[in-house]
């Protein structure tokens, strides 16, 4: 054998004991058997706390929502003592007359649906559709058996049966029989066959984003039977949904109540998170609520998408890092900084609708009546639509930056032309009350 042949045969050997080696760790690693189908009882199925022998690094990613720690930047969080109505006193005024105006706390995690949602003073008087996006209950139980009926039932007759862990939980995303991603909110799916898609063809990284969205998303109670609908079939934007709502397409819902002072029909935002995100630059690049808020992580060498459904700075490495390649500082700093921009115009557009309402109220005051003030409610029921719409949504002007700083200038402009209209009313003779903002 010549000196060549001596060097190849060992080449050979090191790379027979290389790739042995590789193939020995991948035969001796842990087998992750997280993706196995759990088989849990029927009349368990609902609850959270029955999948977690079959499911360990997702239950206990799951039950991390538990944790109360504030956000990197200061917005959001989990604290249940931080209100809306103590950081942003404008929303007293904006809200008067209606049950935000008594409570308006930060939303903590998912874990805490059923208790904040049992505990919250704007519960009395409600009816069952208010628990829609609580938790599957209201679909393998109430919606299989009798349809929508439960929604116009007392609140207090639709939550009695439900038990502790049968809240938000594996089966609000996953099908308890198969455990596949499902949309189990009838509101959404009749809203996309509406829009002419099947929920049962969309690809699998849309569906990523329905689980989501299938809650974190506009609605309101049809005046009719009380179910939840999804108004998208003007679109996604603010200023669509507005017009879903003036065109008269939400049937005998006209408005969510009349504002104590300017005495205009108003409407309230509920969370449009989806809406904010679904044509922003992440979600063109194919990047979805999932990605971000659940990303993948490793544990002893299995791979698991965490349950712990919190902000991405919070798990940067895995959450931003796979595709960002700045560092942990510089990306939590630039997020900041969007938030803080945003909150800064969500409070001048705020304060400016609270400006609106009392300048209305002052017109009404002067003498002018409900005819000579039809513009000025409408223009300030525009506004404040606006502006709640961005104020309800959870990502702080991150979710999409351009969106909501243009959504944030309608409130504004149209607050700022309700003032005008009202003054003009009265020939500008009104003196508008101070604020204490």
């Amino acid at each position: 054998m010549n000196k060549l042949q001596k060097i190849l045969v060992g080449i050979v050997a090191v790379c027979l004991l290389f790739f042995g080696f590789i193939v020995f760790r991948i035969a001796a690693a842990p087998k992750d058997d997280s993706v196995r189908l759990a088989k849990v009882p029927p009349e368990e199925r609902l609850g959270t706390h029955a999948y977690r022998d079959a499911y360990p690094l997702q239950y206990n990613s799951y039950m991390k929502n538990n944790d109360l720690s504030p956000s990197p930047t200061g917005y959001g969080g989990a604290q249940a003592e931080n209100s809306h109505l103590v950081e942003q006193p404008e929303m007293l005024e904006n809200f008067k007359g209606y049950k935000f105006a008594i409570q308006y706390d930060d939303d903590r995690g998912h874990t805490y649906a059923g208790v904040d949602f049992k505990n919250s003073k704007r519960l009395p008087g409600q009816k069952g559709s208010c628990i829609t996006c609580k938790g599957s209950y209201m679909y393998d139980v109430y919606f299989k058996e009798s349809g929508w009926a439960y929604a116009a039932k007392p609140i207090d007759e639709i939550m009695a049966p439900i038990k502790d862990d049968e809240w938000i939980g594996c089966s609000s995303c996953h099908d308890p029989d198969t455990m596949a991603l499902r949309v189990y909110q009838q509101s959404l799916v009749e809203a996309l066959a509406r829009k002419g898609i099947d929920i049962k063809e969309v690809s699998h990284n849309d569906m990523r984003g329905y689980v989501c969205g299938q809650c974190h998303s506009e609605y309101y109670f049809a005046k009719e039977d009380g179910r939840v609908v999804t108004p998208w079939d003007n679109g996604l934007t603010a200023e669509g949904q507005y017009q879903y709502y003036q065109s008269g397409k939400a049937g005998g819902f006209q408005y969510d109540w009349i504002h104590a002072d300017s005495k205009a029909p108003m409407l309230k935002a509920q969370h449009p998170d989806y809406e904010t995100w679904q044509d922003s630059v992440h979600a063109d690049a194919g990047v979805t609520c999932v990605d971000c808020h659940m990303p993948y992580m490793r544990e002893n060498g299995r791979k698991y998408t965490s349950h712990w459904m919190t902000s991405p700075l919070k798990t940067v490495e895995a959450s931003c890092q796979k595709c960002h390649t700045e560092s942990a500082e510089t990306l939590t700093a630039r997020v900041k900084t969007i938030h803080d921009n945003t909150f800064r115009i969500q409070r001048i557009a705020g304060q400016t609708v609270a400006k609106a309402h009392l300048t209305v109220r002052a017109a009404m005051e002067a003498g002018a009546t409900d005819e000579q003030l039809a513009a000025a409610r409408e223009q300030l029921r525009e506004a404040q639509w606006y502006w709640d719409w961005v104020a309800a949504e959870n990502g702080m002007g991150f979710h999409n930056p351009d969106k909501i700083l243009r959504t944030l200038g309608l409130a504004v402009d149209k607050a700022h032309q309700a003032i005008e209209t009202a003054n003009a009313v009265v020939k500008g003779k009104l003196e508008i009350p101070a604020m204490g903002f």
